[in-house]
């Protein structure tokens, strides 16, 4: 074989596997970059024990059990992260989280995400109190007085509100639901605002007579769908036939 020919031979064998390796190098970039995943749908939770938690590395709590279900039944695989509430919501809105539980009026979701027609929960906030129920009905009432509250809960904003010297809440923090109760048997503070869920586990099924409670607010939690997730609406529409059937 002439030797022009034979390099000519090489070169183009050459080209032609350098030709296959960018092609399936490229296909790997774009199956990675793809919004789809393999692994299904990525939930995004905050730490609110015990309706979403992190235990043992694992997602926990009642709101995560809801959801578990639901997307069995509606046959969609789904990971799940925890993450603060800053990044989540702007993770659903670009598309890093695919799927959260939660309030609806989140300025980020504007625009950006399809929202269930229904609540599939609600979660309740009450003052309680010994002896007599709390005269709360607003944030301002609290003015210039001794709360328990838990760390790392905003209470819907109520936190902040009593964070601020102008208020003047003197707070009492606890970092577990059993230790605010305590608190509040202890006379820490004549007030303990708190969701009725984890007041009822730190309670384990006893009934304390002269404890008394107001309802302060209501939240309504709702599926809430990026917009960015592969056929969001038939994701939407799959997980909300989900919650259906099995609440």
């Amino acid at each position: 074989m002439n030797a022009n020919v034979a390099g000519g031979a090489r070169r183009t064998l050459r080209a032609g596997v350098f030709a296959s390796l960018i092609g399936a190098m490229v296909g790997a970039v774009a199956g990675m970059a793809a919004p789809a995943r393999a692994d299904g749908v990525k939930l995004g939770y905050v730490e609110f024990p015990p309706y979403t938690q992190t235990d043992g590395g694992a997602a926990k709590g009642s709101l995560i059990e809801s959801f578990d279900k639901a997307a069995k039944a509606a046959g969609i695989a789904y990971t799940a992260e925890s993450a603060p509430a800053r990044r989540l919501f702007s993770g659903i809105a670009d598309g890093e989280f695919n799927i959260f539980l939660g309030i609806r009026t989140v300025k980020e979701f504007d625009g950006s995400t399809l929202i269930s027609a229904a609540p599939i929960a609600r979660i309740e906030l009450k003052a309680y109190g010994i002896g007599e129920a709390p005269a709360v009905k607003a944030k301002e009432d609290l003015s210039g007085k001794a709360v328990i509250a838990l760390n790392g809960y905003s209470y819907g904003g109520w936190r902040a509100w009593m964070e601020d010297p102008a208020n003047k809440v003197q707070l009492v923090d606890a970092r577990t639901a059993d230790q605010a109760l305590q608190l509040l048997q202890a006379g820490r503070a004549p007030t303990l605002l708190q969701y009725s869920l984890p007041m009822q586990q730190a309670l384990g099924g006893k009934t304390l007579a002269d404890l008394k409670a107001t309802p302060v607010q209501s939240l309504d939690v709702y599926v809430v769908v990026s917009k960015k997730t592969p056929d969001a609406a038939a994701v939407l529409a799959k997980l909300e036939a989900g919650f259906k059937a099995t609440q």
